[in-house]
């Protein structure tokens, strides 16, 4: 407990020590007319935060030999740095101190002697009017408030004014002289201008306060307005044309265009333009007489035309501008090169430099447009006077957006020099990210494309693109930096029927912007793998089933690809010799008939009766019926046709015949054969006795009742044999009309056509 006491004293004592009366200062005082005097001061190091400051002020007899009355105190408030007094005359001088006193001590600065006057801060001047006496100057008057000063020329004035569409302003220094008005004329202003003025005033004090201080400005009084009044024109509008194609008749269009004057330039409203052309060798002709900015004339394409233009106003006619349009075809040298460096200036500028020309009168052409160029893109233009080696561009600027411009060198009027260049006033993040689409799909690979980004969205210099891309089930995505000529790439080592999520990233200097996750699954097969596998599968299918259906049905395979032909050596007709035509011809037998019988025609079979005239062969062999043998299956039926008219007549046969259908349709013979039948009881048939067995004919004979025939026709059909299933017995043969082959082999040679032969009644056959 004692230690305690005894160290609570000491830190005390330790915090006096350090407040010493060298660290009060008063920094300065003001006094107001009528009103105080103010003192500020600076604390110092304030070791205690309860301190309190007390301001002691006495007025003094003489320059403070002794006190002229009692001292006056104040008290700051916690926290205040400063504390004013009450008095009132100013013109004497004042004896001012300080004192800080804390619980446990007391600091205070060193007195000072000041005059009231010299630290006097007048009250601010009251301006009364403004008034434009001509183009270039104007005149202000004021007044202070108050009784402070008996005269005007007891202070100095500072007077400031600016344009109104500037912010910088421009002061001036005014004393008034004794017993005069308080007023200043203020020259070297714009004409027709708008401008803002106010002043102060700082009280003049003699030597003899010899306090060492300062007189305080007065604070600025309210501001006044005034314009100046107009002028002429200073300059010609800025001029500048658009030059269309030449058309068919000569002529082109051509497009006049000027800027409006500025303020300084205009020097009051421009009530008119007026334009002018000049051929060469003519006079000027005025052209328009507009307050529009431009003018569209129709010109001869291949004449140079000087244009003249001046504006007017309440006052007069400014200076004329001119400018040269060349023929379309002009052969005169192209304009010099101008190099040109183009930077940014800002995110709404671009800094146009180039080298400084060595004419003197120079005026220079700035056009510049947004790419890429669209037809609603219009050209912005600017006009420079002088010989300038650079300009700054600010009008439809905006960053992100790629400019072309160019500048013209003009020398009255005409382009000297020509120079382009293109920039972004500031590069950004691009608007928008590459579309990215899956171009070929494999099962282990997957090729992508992107589309390259409009100039208009690019935001700035693609610098690259990055591309990420991670398989589904996979933690490892993977990353590539392409460069900016890259739009395609081909992503490897995926596996079949997997899903893999790709995007796309942008870069330029600006930054940077990602697109949207695009999901590709890739094939279970390769292009044409599955094709092959169904391709491979079923030639395998349809040459088993070729092979099995060849196993099963090579008879029928055999029968349709490769028929029977028949064998000529072995037909009946190769053997067989009809009997009644051999014993015409008594050297003939049987045998010898055959052999000579074979592969004879119809017409050859009638040519053996060399000794008959051609008529009695046609009657002979019409004159006789014929016998038709039908074959069904493994079995041969005659068909008997009765003759001499003894049996069926013709209608009951063509009864019969409708009873028993035969199929005739489609028949080929290869065998057609001319008999001869015996009459008797027992009817026996020559020339079969190589086919038939005499009890078959027997046979067959009994089955088929009717009237004896001497000769007959058999026909064997080769392809439809089976398909002929009925047998008749009884046929009326009435001519070879029923008998194609027959009918062919009769008209092959020349005979005539058996049908053409009218039908004969039975007598007449006899």
């Amino acid at each position: 407990m004692r230690l305690t006491l005894v160290w609570i004293p000491a830190l005390l004592m330790g915090i006096s020590c350090s407040a010493t009366p060298r660290s009060l200062k008063i920094e300065y005082c003001i006094s107001y007319w009528a009103k105080n005097i103010t003192c500020f001061w600076d604390p110092g190091l304030e070791t205690y935060p309860w301190t309190t400051y007390t301001l002691h002020i006495t007025e003094q007899a003489g320059h403070c030999r002794r006190d002229f009355g009692q001292p006056w105190r104040c008290v700051a408030l916690q926290g205040q740095r400063s504390c004013g007094i009450p008095v009132e005359n100013l013109f004497a001088f004042f004896k001012i101190k300080l004192t800080a006193g804390w619980q446990f001590g007391q600091a205070s600065s060193s007195e000072e002697c000041v005059h009231g006057m010299s630290i006097v801060k007048l009250s601010p001047p009251q301006l009364t009017t403004i008034t434009a006496n001509n183009s270039h100057c104007f005149q202000l008057e004021w007044h202070l408030p108050g009784k402070e000063l008996v005269s005007a020329s007891e202070a100095r004035y500072e007077i400031r004014y600016h344009d109104l569409a500037e912010m910088s302003w421009t002061q001036v220094n005014f004393t008034a002289d004794e017993n005069e008005a308080t007023f200043a004329n203020i020259c070297g202003v714009a004409p027709f201008t708008n401008y803002s003025v106010c002043l102060r005033a700082k009280y003049l004090h003699n030597s003899s306060f010899q306090s060492g201080r300062e007189p305080f400005w007065s604070d600025w009084s309210p501001e006044g307005f005034v314009r100046t009044q107009p002028a002429v024109p200073s300059s010609g509008p800025a001029l500048w044309r658009k030059l269309g194609l030449p058309g068919a008749n000569g002529d082109r269009e051509v497009v006049l265009m000027w800027k409006p004057l500025k303020p300084k330039e205009a020097n009051g409203e421009i009530l008119a333009y007026s334009l002018y052309s000049q051929s060469k060798g003519q006079s000027a002709v005025p052209q328009c007489l507009t307050q529009d900015l431009q003018c569209r004339l129709f010109l001869p394409a291949e004449e140079e035309v000087n244009f003249f233009l001046t504006a007017t106003n309440s006052v007069g006619t400014s200076p004329p501008t001119k400018l040269v349009v060349l023929p379309s075809s002009s052969q005169k040298a192209p304009p010099s090169p101008l190099p040109v460096l183009v930077s940014s200036a800002g995110d709404h500028s671009l800094l146009l430099q180039w080298s400084r020309l060595s004419f003197p009168r120079m005026s220079y052409v700035f056009e510049w447009r947004r790419l890429p160029r669209k037809l609603d893109n219009d050209i912005c233009w600017d006009f420079q006077r002088g010989n300038i080696d650079h300009v700054i561009i600010t009008e439809a600027i905006e960053p992100g957006y790629l400019y072309s411009l160019k500048i013209f060198a003009l020398i009255d009027g005409n382009v000297w020099a020509l120079g382009s260049a293109s920039a972004y006033s500031k590069q950004i993040a691009p608007f928008r990210a590459p579309a990215l689409y899956p171009v070929r799909v494999w099962k282990s690979q997957v090729e992508v494309q992107w589309e390259k980004i409009p100039l208009e969205e690019q935001g700035g210099v693609i610098r690259n693109y990055t591309l990420c891309y991670e398989e589904e089930g996979k933690d490892n995505p993977s990353t590539l930096v392409l460069d900016s000529s890259v739009h395609h790439y081909l992503i490897e080592g995926l596996a079949p029927g997997s899903v893999v999520r790709v995007s796309i990233m942008v870069t330029n200097e600006g930054g940077s912007t990602k697109g949207p996750d695009l999901p590709i699954r890739t094939r279970n097969h390769d292009y044409g793998e599955a094709e092959l596998w169904l391709s491979v599968l079923l030639v395998g299918f349809l040459f088993l089933a070729g092979a099995l259906a060849c196993l099963f049905k090579q008879r029928l395979l055999q029968n349709s690809l490769w028929p029977q032909i028949p064998d000529p050596a072995k037909s009946n007709l190769a053997v067989w010799i009809p009997p009644k035509m051999c014993p015409d011809f008594s050297s003939c037998g049987p045998e010898k008939g055959s052999q000579g019988y074979l592969g004879l025609t119809m017409g050859g079979v009638l040519r053996v009766l060399p000794s008959r005239q051609k008529e009695e062969e046609q009657k002979l062999f019409l004159g006789h019926t014929w016998l038709l043998e039908v074959a069904n299956g493994s079995h041969k039926y005659p068909l008997p046709t009765p003759a001499l008219g003894n049996g069926p007549t013709p209608q009951e046969n063509r009864r019969l015949l409708q009873k028993h259908t035969v199929s005739w349709n489609r028949v080929e013979y290869s065998r057609v054969v001319v008999i001869q039948k015996e009459s008797g009881l027992k009817e026996q048939w020559s020339g079969f006795h190589n086919l038939w067995s005499l009890s078959r004919h027997q046979d067959l004979v009994r089955s088929c009742s009717g009237p004896r025939f001497s000769q007959g026709v058999w026909l064997q059909n080769l392809t439809y044999e089976a398909l002929l299933d009925v047998s008749l017995c009884n046929r009326v043969l009435e001519s070879t009309r029923e008998f194609p082959l027959l009918l062919g082999l009769v008209a092959v040679d020349g005979e005539h056509h058996p049908a053409d032969s009218p039908r004969r009644t039975p007598q007449e056959r006899n």
